[in-house]
């Protein structure tokens, strides 16, 4: 028997026990629904035996990852959670799975960008040979930045450090090109504290920045999850807090850790490559690779959007921005458009397109005094556009 419901607890107790992606603890993200999986005991109150994390977005079902699950059991649980969206006439994506599901007939794949793995026990001598990063961490610690853990219970019981973390994830939203979104990349750094690691960057008693790491049990591993930091935070704030925690995590014989997807990166196809150009303005995705590139991890693996066989990729991809987006994409584009200048520009930007090319095709008369003027005029947009 298997279950659609949002169980919090009883999904916490499936990723303790199977999570081994770096997306089973995403699974507790707001918004997102649990189905639980039973095999096919059918009895009351039988060990799940995997469960998948999605979002509904009225047309389909977009799981967050690959189910959590054994790993000889991944593929069963996708199929059965596949059939349960179709009864209830849903189409289905898993977004960001590690290649699992490639072992099925039933879905194919395709990369959407991979994830850098380091092994934090080699960090330090890694480092000794990076000038740049060295540099980095000097200019934040000679600017007077200073970084700490806190505890969950620190999180929970202090009012002062939990509003003043509040502020830091409030600014760092504000300084965003694109509107909020949600599904895998909701920004919740403190929910379910007493399961992460949380580090701190303070300048001059006021935290100006925070890094939250997310389990990933089966793997004994972290996944550093939300790295945010405010506008006053100097340079080499970040790589200053990673290199804290990786050598945290050295001390404690951790053997694996991610920074997570550096989205439309590595070996995708020539469609995405082209999307990652057009969306700069709004999202960095080259400038996110390559700050996680000059990390020096120790190997790149490859990240997937998968759905079944008899469906279409680019209805799986589609889906799967809307359960981003949290609204209709079009809804989702306007909000960006709005948040300020450099978004709505770009998409004046861009209108310039379809515009031109429409400008070229009609004829001269009777809308224009003279062919030259038609031309002068679709030369200049294509100008305009090329500036």
């Amino acid at each position: 028997m298997s279950k659609a419901v949002r169980n919090d607890e009883r999904a916490l107790a499936v990723i303790r026990r199977y999570g081994s992606t770096s997306t089973s603890f995403q699974a507790l993200a707001t918004g997102l629904s649990h189905w639980f999986d039973e095999g096919h005991s059918g009895d009351e109150g039988a060990e799940d035996i995997g469960m998948v994390a999605y979002a509904d977005t009225g047309g389909a079902w977009v799981a967050a990852g690959e189910p959590v699950a054994a790993n000889a059991d991944v593929v069963a649980v996708a199929e059965r959670f596949t059939d349960a969206a179709r009864q209830r006439g849903r189409r289905v994506a898993f977004f960001a799975t590690e290649g699992s599901l490639s072992r099925s007939s039933s879905f194919r794949h395709t990369a959407i960008g991979e994830q850098p793995v380091w092994d934090p026990r080699k960090w330090a001598d890694n480092m000794k040979g990076h000038r740049s990063m060295r540099e980095q961490l000097r200019r934040a610690r000679a600017k007077g930045v200073r970084i700490y853990q806190v505890s969950g219970s620190e999180i929970r019981d202090n009012a002062r450090l939990r509003n003043s973390l509040d502020v830091v994830v409030g600014r760092w939203l504000a300084s965003r090109p694109m509107a909020r979104m949600g599904f895998l990349v909701d920004v919740e750094p403190l929910r379910n504290p007493d399961e992460r690691l949380i580090f701190i960057a303070e300048r001059e008693d006021v935290p100006i920045a925070l890094l939250s790491l997310a389990p990933v049990p089966a793997r004994g591993g972290w996944l550093f999850e939300h790295l945010l930091r405010t506008p006053r935070s100097p340079n080499g704030t970040a790589e200053l807090l990673i290199d804290f925690a990786m050598r945290k995590l050295a001390d404690d014989n951790v053997n694996w850790a991610s920074l997570g997807l550096a989205p439309l990166s590595g070996d995708v196809a020539g469609w995405l490559r082209a999307a990652r150009n057009l969306s700069r303005p709004f999202f960095n995705f080259r400038g996110l690779s390559a700050f996680k590139r000059k990390l020096r991890p120790d190997e790149w693996t490859p990240v997937f959007l998968a759905y079944p066989k008899d469906e279409s990729g680019t209805r799986a991809l589609l889906d799967g921005l809307r359960a981003f987006a949290g609204q209709p994409l079009p809804l989702f584009v306007l909000s960006t458009a709005l948040r300020g200048p450099r978004p709505l520009l770009r998409a004046l930007e861009l209108l310039l397109i379809p515009w031109t090319a429409a400008l070229a095709f009609v004829p001269s008369h009777p809308w224009f005094p003279s062919s030259l003027v038609h031309w002068a005029w679709v030369i200049f947009d294509a100008a305009l556009f090329g500036a």
